[in-house]
C-alpha cells in the first residue's frame, strides 16, 4: 500500500483525550501488542480529562493541532458536540473530510490519500493505553491489506498495493468508480465496451490491467468474490466483472494489488487484484444531488444519494441508496464525427450509403436508383469510383441512431450491519443494483444477393443475372432500434469474526446473483424475403455470405430486376410491414457465486527477530452461469444479428496458508529483514481438465533504515477456464477475415509471393462464425515477479518504484476465422504463406479444411468454425512509480501532490503453437499504451479545496495506417473545486477534460466515428455540480 507509514503517540486513560501536534511519518509501526516509547521529537503530546469541546478546541487550535474523536467502546467515529466525557480521541494530521464543531469553534481534519486509507481502519480500533509515566505509549491493532491474509501494522509491505479512496474519486473529478479506476496508470490494456455498441459487452465496464484482458484481473467486494456478467465477451470468450454494478456513494476505498496473487486468492489473480471496500462507518444522515452535462450536447446526468449510519448498544448500522440517470451521447452530437463530411479522408466524405442497387455479374457495379432518394429525404449521390459517373446511390449525413455512450438508469442500495458479542462480532453486508440501459446501434438494415432464373422449374435452373440490394432505415421511420439491457445484481456477505486466545478468526458466507437480459428488434430473414419476392422460392436455405444469397424467378422482379413483392424495398414501409418483418431477439442470462470461507490468523510463536505470523484459509465455492439466446437468432435466421448459448456449473475447493517470517530485527545492525511464504491448492470439481492447481509465493523485504524499504517477490498464478469457454453451445456470430485461397487464385500469386495485400480486395467483415466450447481445456499457468523500493523522504514525501514481470502460459485462445482461412488455404495449395511445403493429409489440415464452408456464386466463404484451445503465451515487463507529497502550512493551508506512472518495457507474445515468441510492444496492431501516467495536485485552505488531475496516455499505434505510425501522447485535465459553506452544507464543482481534448484523428480512420474511441474518450468537456447536506 503506497503512502505514509508512521508511529502514533497516544494514551489517555479510560475517559481521557489524546491530542497530537503532528502525524509522524517515516517510522515503522510497532508490532501489535508491543508498547513503544515515542521519542520527544515526534511531536508534543498531552492528555486531558473529559472537557467540553470548546475548551479542547482552544487548546488544540493554539498549538495548530488536528483532532479526530472516536467512540472507544463502540469503535466508531463520532462528531464532537458539547461535552465529550464518554469519548476517547486520537489525532492524525493525515486524516480529514470532516469538521468537528464545538460552540463557535471548529477543527478541520485534512486527509492524505494513502495514510488514511489504512489508518482509517487502524484508528477506530486503536487501543488506548494508560499514561503512567512521563512517556507516551501506544498499541496498534493490525489490519488486513489486499495481497495478504496476515494482519499487520506496516502499511507498505512486500506486495505493491495502490489505494484509491472515496475522496480521491471526488478530487479527480470522475463520475463513477469505473472512470477513476480505468485511468490508473497500470490499466494499459483496452476494453471495448459501450463506446462500440456492436459488440458482446455493449453495456459493460471492466478493467484490463497489464493488457492481459479483463478476465485476468480478480475483482473482489470486501475481499470476497462476486458474480460475473452472465453474457460472455464473445462466442467462446470469457466473462468479465462489471464495475458498472458498484455505486460510487457506497465505496470507502479501492485497494489495487498490481501483481499476481493466486497463492492468496486463487484463480484469476494473474495481472492483479482489485478489492472494492464498502463504507461501514457512516455517521449521521447525508443527502446529495449531482447534476452533470457535456458542453457539446447529450450525456446529461443526474444523481441523488442518501447515506445514513447510527449505533444502538453494540450494534452499528450503515446504509445508503443511490439513484443515477444518464442520457446517451449520440453519433450526431459531436461535430468531429457528426456526418461523413468529417472523415479525414476526402474520398469518404460523401453521404453514407443507405440504399443501393448492384450488378454482381462481374463484380460490384453500382446501378442507378437516384430517382428514389428524394421522396425519402435522402440525397442522390454520384460516387467518383462508380463506372461512368452516372450511377447514384441514396445517401444520408446523419448518424443519430448510433451512440458513443449509453443512456442508463440505475438504482443502488447497500447495508452494513455489525453486532459485537464480547470478543466476537456478527456482520453482514448487502448490495443490490438495478440497471436499465439502451445502446444505439447501427440502423435497421437488410441486404440480399439474388440470382435471376428464367425457369425455376428446370432440373438445373440457369441464372441469367446476379443482383444485390441494400437498404437501411432511419430511427424516425421505425423507432426502437436500440439494444435494451436489464441487469439486476445482488450480493450478500455475512459471517462472524473475532479472537480466540491470541488468534483472529472469521467464518464467512457470501452469495451473489447476477440476472441479465438484452433485447433488440431486427429483421426476420425469411419474413423479409417473403415480402420482397413473394412465396418462398428454391434454395432460400443457402447459408449466409455476408448477406442472404437466394435464387428467384424472373417473374418475381420488375423490369429493372428489382424485387416486385408486397414490399417496395426502396419505398416507405408501413408500420404493419415493419411489424410483419420484425423479430425481437432476446438474450437471457444468470450467474451465481457462493462460497463458505474460514480464516485463521495470528502469531504462532516468538522468533529472535519477532513473532512468526501465519494465516490459513479454507474455501468451498459453487459457481453457475447460464446464457441463452433465442434459437432463431442462434440459427442465423435474424438478419445482421447473432446469438450465443451456454450453461454450466462447477464446485471449487481450496486450502491455503501464509507465513510472515521476521529474519532480522531492526536493531540487528543489518536492518530489518522479513520474508513472506504462501501456498495454496485449488481443486475444481467440473468437466475441465484443471483438476488441482498448486500455486506458491515467496517474498523478501529489507528495511536498512527507518525511511527505506526494499522488496522482491515471486509468485505463481493460474486461471481456470471460464465456464462459457468450456460449456458454450454451438453458436454463431459475425467476424472478419481474408479469403486467402481466392486471393492466391484470383491474383495468380506464385508460390512464395507475399499474401500481405490480400486483405484489401478479399477481406470481409461479414463472415458467419460458428463456435462452441471445449470442456477438455487446461488451466492457464503463470508467474509474477517484482523488485522494488519504497522511500519515505522526510515527514511529507514518499516514493515507490517497482519493476514487474507478469507471464502467462497455456493461455486459452480461439483460432479466429482469419487464421482458419489461412490454414485452409495453405492445406489446399500444399504450401504455407512463406512458400514452405504443407501436407494436405495431416490431421491439422483435415481439421482446418473441415472448418471452412464455401458455396454460392464464386464459391466464396460462407462460414467458418472456430473453437478455443490452450495455445498462447503472454508476458509483460515494466515499471510502476508513485510519488506522494503533503505540505501543511500554518498560513496557506495544505498542498499535496500524487503521481502515478507506468512504463511497459516489453510485451512478449505467442498466439499460435508454431509461432515464435516476439516482442509485440511496438506492433501496429497492439493497442496498448507504452506509458500511462497521472498526477493530482491539491490545495486545501480552510473551507475550500481545489484539485487538478492530469491524465496522460502515452503514444499508441495508428491501427489502420499503411505504414507504422503512432499517435502522440494524449493528455486530459480535470478540475475539482470544493467549498464547505457550513458544517452541514458542502458544494463541489468538477470539470472533466477542461481543455476539451478530442480524440486523435488520422487519414486512415475513414469510417465513422473517424477515430479510435475505444482508446480516446469522445465525450469532450463534461461538468458535474454536487450539493451535499448533512442532516
Amino acid at each position: 500500500m503506497r503512502g505514509h507509514r508512521g508511529s502514533f503517540g497516544a494514551a489517555a486513560a479510560n475517559r481521557g483525550l489524546l491530542i497530537t501536534a503532528g502525524y509522524v511519518t517515516g517510522r515503522s509501526l510497532p508490532p501489535s501488542g508491543i508498547a513503544t516509547t515515542v521519542p520527544p521529537w515526534h511531536g508534543r503530546f498531552f492528555c486531558r480529562p473529559p472537557a467540553p469541546m470548546p475548551a479542547i478546541v482552544v487548546r488544540s487550535s493554539a498549538s495548530g493541532l488536528r483532532v479526530s474523536c472516536y467512540r472507544r467502546a463502540r469503535r466508531t467515529q463520532d462528531h464532537g458536540r458539547g461535552a465529550i466525557a464518554s469519548f476517547s480521541a486520537v489525532a492524525c494530521n493525515a486524516c480529514a473530510a470532516d469538521t468537528f464543531r464545538g460552540g463557535d469553534m471548529r477543527i478541520s481534519l485534512k486527509r492524505s490519500r494513502i495514510a488514511c486509507a489504512v489508518t482509517a481502519a487502524l484508528l477506530p480500533s486503536l487501543a488506548v493505553a494508560q499514561e503512567a509515566t512521563g512517556s507516551t505509549t501506544t498499541s496498534l491493532d493490525k489490519v488486513e491489506v489486499t495481497g495478504s491474509r496476515i494482519k499487520r501494522t506496516e502499511i507498505e509491505g512486500i506486495d505493491p498495493v495502490l489505494v484509491v479512496t472515496a475522496q480521491d474519486l471526488e478530487h479527480q473529478g470522475f463520475a463513477n468508480v469505473y472512470d477513476a479506476l480505468s485511468n490508473l496508470s497500470m490499466n494499459t490494456g483496452i476494453f471495448v465496451g459501450e463506446e462500440s455498441t456492436n459488440n458482446f459487452n455493449a453495456n459493460a465496464q471492466a478493467l484490463n490491467l497489464r493488457g492481459f484482458g479483463p478476465g485476468y484481473t480478480l475483482v473482489l467486494l470486501n475481499g470476497r468474490r462476486i458474480p460475473v456478467l452472465p453474457k460472455p465477451s464473445g462466442g467462446v470468450s470469457g466473462n468479465v466483472t462489471n464495475l458498472a454494478m458498484i455505486p460510487t456513494s457506497a465505496v470507502d476505498r479501492v485497494e489495487i494489488l498490481t501483481s499476481g496473487a493466486s497463492a492468496i486468492y486463487g484463480s484469476d489473480a494473474v495481472a492483479g487484484v482489485v478489492n472494492v471496500i464498502l463504507k461501514d462507518r457512516i455517521e449521521g444522515t447525508t443527502v446529495s444531488w449531482r447534476h452533470g452535462d457535456t458542453v457539446h450536447g447529450g450525456g446529461r446526468s443526474e444523481r441523488a444519494t442518501l447515506t445514513t449510519g447510527f449505533e444502538f448498544g453494540d450494534t452499528r448500522v450503515s446504509a445508503g441508496m443511490e439513484w443515477d440517470k444518464r442520457w446517451p451521447i449520440r453519433g450526431n452530437q459531436r461535430s468531429w464525427f457528426a456526418s461523413p463530411e468529417r472523415s479525414p479522408d476526402p474520398a469518404y466524405r460523401e453521404p453514407t450509403q443507405v440504399m443501393s442497387f448492384w450488378d454482381r455479374d462481374t463484380g460490384w457495379d453500382l446501378l442507378d436508383i437516384g430517382n428514389r432518394c428524394g421522396a425519402l429525404g435522402y440525397e442522390a449521390v454520384r460516387p467518383g469510383w462508380a463506372g461512368d459517373g452516372s450511377e447514384k446511390y441514396c445517401g444520408d449525413n446523419d448518424f443519430d441512431s448510433y451512440t458513443v455512450r449509453n443512456g442508463r438508469k440505475r438504482l443502488f442500495g447497500f447495508l452494513n450491519l455489525s453486532h459485537r458479542l464480547g470478543d466476537h462480532e456478527l456482520y453482514a453486508t448487502a448490495l443490490s443494483t438495478r440497471s436499465r440501459a439502451d445502446a444505439g446501434l447501427y440502423r435497421y438494415g437488410f441486404a440480399v444477393d439474388y440470382e435471376v432464373v428464367e425457369d425455376m422449374q428446370a432440373p438445373v435452373p440457369d441464372a441469367t443475372a446476379w443482383r444485390h440490394v441494400y437498404r437501411t432505415f432511419r430511427n424516425s421511420e421505425f423507432s426502437g432500434s436500440n439494444q435494451s439491457f436489464k441487469e439486476d445484481n445482488d450480493v450478500l456477505i455475512a459471517g462472524i469474526r473475532g479472537t480466540v486466545g491470541s488468534l483472529d478468526y472469521s467464518l464467512n458466507y457470501n452469495y451473489g446473483r447476477y440476472r441479465y437480459r438484452d433485447s433488440v428488434d431486427r429483421f426476420n430473414d425469411q419474413a423479409m424475403l417473403s415480402l420482397l419476392f413473394g412465396q418462398q422460392g428454391r434454395d432460400w436455405s443457402f447459408p449466409w455470405a455476408g448477406s442472404r444469397w437466394v435464387r428467384v424467378g424472373k417473374d418475381r422482379l420488375d423490369g429493372n430486376l428489382l424485387p416486385n413483392g408486397a414490399l417496395d424495398f426502396f419505398g416507405t414501409l408501413t408500420p404493419e410491414q415493419f411489424r410483419d418483418a420484425m423479430y425481437t431477439s432476446v438474450g437471457d442470462g444468470r450467474s451465481t457465486s457462493q462460497a463458505f470461507t474460514a480464516d485463521l490468523s495470528g502469531a504462532l510463536f516468538e522468533l529472535p527477530a519477532g513473532p512468526l505470523a501465519f494465516a490459513a484459509v479454507a474455501e468451498a465455492n459453487r459457481d453457475t452461469y447460464r446464457f441463452i439466446t433465442d434459437q432463431p437468432t442462434v440459427d442465423g435466421e435474424i438478419y445482421g444479428w447473432s446469438g450465443i448459448r451456454g450453461q454450466g456449473k462447477r464446485n471449487h475447493y481450496a486450502l491455503g496458508t501464509e507465513f510472515s517470517v521476521p529474519l532480522l530485527a531492526a536493531g540487528s545492525g543489518f536492518g530489518q529483514w522479513d520474508a513472506k511464504l504462501a501456498a495454496r491448492y485449488d481443486y475444481y470439481d467440473d468437466a475441465s481438465d484443471v483438476g488441482g492447481a498448486f500455486t506458491w509465493q515467496a517474498g523478501l523485504s529489507w528495511r536498512p533504515s527507518d525511511w527505506l524499504l526494499l522488496r522482491a517477490s515471486r509468485a505463481t498464478s493460474f486461471r481456470a477456464p471460464d465456464m462459457h469457454v468450456m460449456f458454450a453451445e454451438r453458436s454463431s456470430s459475425y467476424t472478419s477475415g481474408v479469403d486467402y485461397l481466392s486471393c492466391v487464385k484470383g491474383e495468380g500469386l506464385a508460390r512464395g509471393a507475399s499474401w500481405q495485400g490480400c486483405g484489401e480486395k478479399y477481406g470481409t467483415g461479414s463472415i458467419r462464425q460458428y463456435s462452441e466450447g471445449d470442456p477438455a481445456l487446461r488451466e492457464e499457468k503463470g508467474s509474477s515477479d517484482t523488485i522494488g523500493l519504497v522511500a519515505q523522504l522526510g515527514a511529507n514525501h514518499s516514493f515507490s518504484l517497482d519493476w514487474y514481470s507478469v507471464e502467462l502460459n497455456d493461455q486459452v485462445g480461439v483460432i479466429g476465422a482469419d487464421a482458419v482461412l489461412r490454414y485452409a488455404a495453405e492445406c489446399t495449395l500444399g504450401y504455407d504463406i512463406q512458400g514452405r511445403d504443407v501436407d494436405p493429409g495431416s490431421p491439422k489440415c483435415q481439421t482446418m479444411l473441415a472448418r471452412v464452408q464455401r458455396g454460392g456464386r464464386g464459391d466464396g466463404v460462407q462460414s467458418v468454425i472456430t473453437s478455443p484451445f490452450n495455445t498462447g503465451m503472454y508476458r509483460q515487463d515494466g515499471v510502476d512509480m508513485t510519488w506522494n507529497s503533503s505540505l501543511p502550512t500554518e498560513r496557506w493551508g495544505r498542498f499535496s501532490a500524487r503521481i502515478g506512472y507506468t512504463h511497459i518495457l516489453k510485451t512478449l507474445s505467442r498466439y499460435l503453437p508454431e509461432d515464435a515468441v516476439e516482442n509485440i510492444r511496438d506492433r501496429q496492431w497492439n493497442n496498448e499504451f507504452r506509458t500511462r501516467s497521472n498526477m493530482t495536485v491539491g490545495w486545501d485552505y480552510g473551507r475550500m479545496s481545489s484539485y487538478v488531475h492530469i491524465n496522460r496516455l502515452g503514444s499508441s499505434p495508428v491501427r489502420w495506417a499503411d505504414a507504422y505510425e503512432r499517435f502522440k501522447p494524449w493528455t486530459t485535465v480535470n478540475l475539482s473545486l470544493g467549498y464547505r459553506a457550513t458544517e452541514a452544507l458542502s458544494l463541489n464543482l468538477a470539470v472533466v477534460n477542461v481543455l476539451d481534448k478530442k480524440p486523435w484523428r488520422h487519414a486512415s480512420e475513414k469510417w465513422w466515428p473517424y477515430a479510435d474511441i475505444s482508446k480516446y474518450n469522445p465525450a469532450g468537456t463534461e461538468y458535474f455540480m454536487n450539493i451535499e447536506y448533512r442532516l
